[in-house]
């Protein structure tokens, strides 16, 4: 028998993508799988659609719950899931119907994540199907420091396949917006080993009035407040990471920084408290062994930062 895995779908109000989603999974080339659509608490079809889903396919199973947001929808559908592995899929966007037999076809006893790639699709243009089907894998450690980095891998919880034992202890944080940025480092820090397939699998649809095209000040800070915790976290447990832990850390909160002070619906709303909290970050990182190109950014950053934020946007620090 085949290792069930458990696909966790957050839904509110998406009615107008959610057919789209559900199809792209239950028609998986892979059978063996768990379907789970969490309704948190959506006021329109979403509920309905849901729940016809689960009259036609007996591997679909339906929470309805109480709005929580989606941290707490997916939290939900980890408590209920039983599969040997969980993968998440965003309401409004879709994965290709091979995605878990091809991701399948790389796990093993010792590999506990495989990441795979996605292309992002807009209103009006899609990005090209990418990749080779290469196959990467990594010890904890690199995969961390790769992490770091963000190359291959990202923050996001849904371009990933995941043994469900790393969610034991772990759980996403309620009400916490950029979600992902809190929890994705505490489960890489768990897993033995984790693969990278290099292909496009996952759709990411980018709408304008989704949490990440609303550009809600929230968002960033909360953004922000996962950055810090995951840098603290490397620091503490990965010391030999400390250049690359430190040079991440560094662009972000430069990044942070400008975005919150040069962008003006971030302007005219942050507080002084978290300017002054990002800028006392800034200031404590020792930069004698970072990148010659961050330590020029903070030269700039220190000296004209409306000159830094044009170059940031042409470096595109990371």
């Amino acid at each position: 028998m085949r290792d069930l895995i458990s696909i966790i779908v957050p839904i509110y109000k998406v009615e107008s993508y959610l057919n789209r989603c559900i199809e792209s999974i239950v028609c998986q080339t892979y059978g063996n799988i768990e379907i789970i659509l969490v309704d948190d608490g959506s006021p329109d079809n979403c509920p309905i659609i849901c729940d016809e889903w689960a009259k036609k396919d007996a591997r679909v199973k339906v929470i309805h719950k109480k709005n929580g947001g989606l941290s707490d929808a997916r939290n939900a559908g980890i408590d209920s899931a039983i599969g040997e592995y969980v993968l998440f899929v965003d309401a409004d966007d879709s994965i290709d119907v091979s995605l878990c037999e091809k991701v399948m076809t790389f796990m093993r006893p010792d590999i506990d994540i495989v990441s795979f790639g996605y292309r992002r699709i807009y209103d009006n243009c899609e990005e090209p199907v990418t990749g080779d089907m290469t196959f990467e894998l990594y010890d904890n450690e690199e995969a961390f420091r790769r992490y770091i980095n963000r190359t291959p891998f990202t923050h996001m919880a849904w371009d990933k396949l995941y043994r469900r034992t790393l969610f034991e202890g772990v759980r996403f944080i309620k009400g916490r917006l950029a979600e992902d940025m809190a929890m994705t480092y505490l489960l890489f820090a768990k897993a033995r080993k984790i693969g990278y397939l290099n292909y496009s699998l996952y759709f990411y649809y980018i709408r304008e009035n989704s949490i990440m095209g609303t550009g809600k000040l929230q968002l960033v800070l909360d953004a922000y407040k996962g950055e810090c915790e995951a840098y603290q976290f490397g620091c503490t447990n990965y010391p030999k990471l400390r250049i690359e832990n430190d040079t991440r850390f560094l662009n972000q909160s430069m990044k942070i920084y400008l975005k919150l002070t040069k962008i003006s619906r971030y302007a005219s709303k942050v507080s002084q408290h978290d300017l002054q909290m990002i800028y006392r970050n800034i200031k404590n990182i020792h930069r004698a062994e970072l990148p010659t190109k961050t330590k020029m950014f903070y030269l700039v950053f220190s000296l004209n930062k409306t000159l830094a934020w044009i170059l940031f946007k042409v470096l595109k620090l990371t």
